[in-house]
């Protein structure tokens, strides 16, 4: 008895206490708001009666229904007043992948970007703003559907303009830039490296088939890299989510390989080292962007360095970097892990800075937005393996200023 209430009470210490982060957006279920047009339950929308809210000829799935347990949250980016939200298309019932809604919103409906006759992608995962208000993102092109996969079309990066709401790239991949048909379900993260406007790369990230694509504007050009430090670790696999006070817990047994690149600053030369990890692994890599830039032939073997490991449960995917501290979603103990560059990498430096049971369970997104890090969380895992609760809110953004986060730490 004495057991089951100590328990007890660290669920219940670990539900209220996210340290230092408050939430931004909540949502029970996602709804949508098509020029006036609310969608915010299961309802048919067939395009005789309602023109202008429709899939894609391509997109027209059965029923034609949104079905809104089915929209998940899963990448987000943050601009001024605007937040973007995006909901890959793993599912049927999920009317648009990229989305934004204001902070300035009361009720967080998300509204079709840049509106709803320009919705134009399949599936987008997690977007990136740069320095010079252009949007970044993946298309994979891909409908996810299990048991029903079908490529829409070819995946691409796509770049809209934030002033004018126009896009104003569309970058198809070449065929090299890919291994087989579970490519572009893994391409699922992309990273944007500015020296200019016009001399900018993007890194994107391939979890399903261990690869990373460079992409150069400047010169319309990309190329593959494999390197083994991007496959998952074998030993890493089968860790939990929602620790042992959910009722759903559940091992997750995803093999995923390389996920997320982090960027430094730039140095006196103009370069920047870029941190990678795969979300399968507790070991944290990294190499000079200068060697993915010219690495065109694809070998970079004897370039990347290992920085250590981070330790047991500290399986991650979004990282991101502020002025010497990479801050990394924790997806094995639904938290915020940092570490501080400047000191070596070892599980004594690597600290715990925020964790919750409820409110962190599974960061899908993480970014470092000025003196901020914001996180979307969506509880994949259970919408995966369980079912989630309608009645209960299951997606969070949260956001907590770092020296907040870092106070008293081995980070700060």
């Amino acid at each position: 008895m004495k057991r089951f209430i100590s328990i007890l009470l660290f669920c219940l210490i670990l539900k209220v206490n996210s340290h230092g982060m408050s939430v931004v957006f909540s949502w029970k279920q996602i709804s949508y708001n098509f020029d006036g047009v609310l969608y915010t339950k299961n309802s048919d929308y067939d395009r005789t009666v309602n023109d202008n809210i429709h899939f894609e000829d391509e997109l027209q799935e059965a029923g034609k229904f949104f079905i809104q347990y089915n929209n998940v949250p899963i990448g987000f980016e943050v601009y001024g007043d605007t937040v973007f939200v995006t909901v890959p298309r793993r599912r049927h019932g999920i009317p648009s992948t990229l989305n934004y809604l204001k902070l300035s919103d009361s009720c967080p409906i998300l509204r079709p970007y840049p509106d709803v006759a320009s919705r134009t992608l399949v599936s987008v995962y997690r977007p990136r703003v740069d320095e010079c208000g252009r949007l970044w993102m993946v298309d994979t092109g891909l409908l996810e559907v299990p048991g029903e996969r079908k490529q829409i079309q070819p995946p691409a990066i796509v770049v809209y303009d934030l002033n004018s709401k126009r896009q104003i790239l569309r970058y198809q991949l070449k065929p090299t830039d890919l291994v087989d048909e579970r490519t572009p379900g893994g391409l699922t993260f992309i990273t944007v490296d500015v020296t200019s406007c016009s001399d900018t790369y993007a890194y994107i990230t391939d979890l399903a088939t261990n690869g990373l694509i460079v992409f150069s504007l400047k010169e319309r050009d990309s190329w593959r890299i494999q390197d083994d430090s991007f496959r998952l670790d074998e030993g890493a696999l089968n860790f939990t989510v929602a620790g042992n006070c959910s009722p759903w817990t559940r091992v997750i047994n995803w093999r995923d390989g390389l996920f997320s690149i982090a960027l430094s600053n730039r140095d006196t030369t103009n370069r920047r080292t870029a941190f990678f990890h795969p979300l399968v692994s507790t070991q944290e890599f990294s190499i000079n962007t200068a060697v993915l830039k010219s690495s065109r032939q694809g070998n970079i073997n004897g370039q990347v360095r290992l920085l250590g490991t981070r330790g047991p449960l500290t399986q991650s995917g979004s990282h991101d970097y502020h002025n010497g501290v990479l801050f990394f979603a924790n997806v094995a103990q639904d938290g915020i892990l940092c570490w501080n560059t400047r000191k070596p990498m070892t599980p004594e430096n690597v600290v715990l800075v925020a964790q919750d049971r409820e409110k962190l369970v599974y960061i899908s997104d993480l970014k470092v937005k000025g003196d901020e890090v914001w996180v979307l969380v969506n509880q994949i895992p259970r919408f995966v393996y369980a079912t989630l609760d309608p009645r209960e809110n299951n997606f969070y953004i949260l956001k907590g200023r770092v020296q907040d986060l870092i106070k008293n730490t081995k980070c700060a």
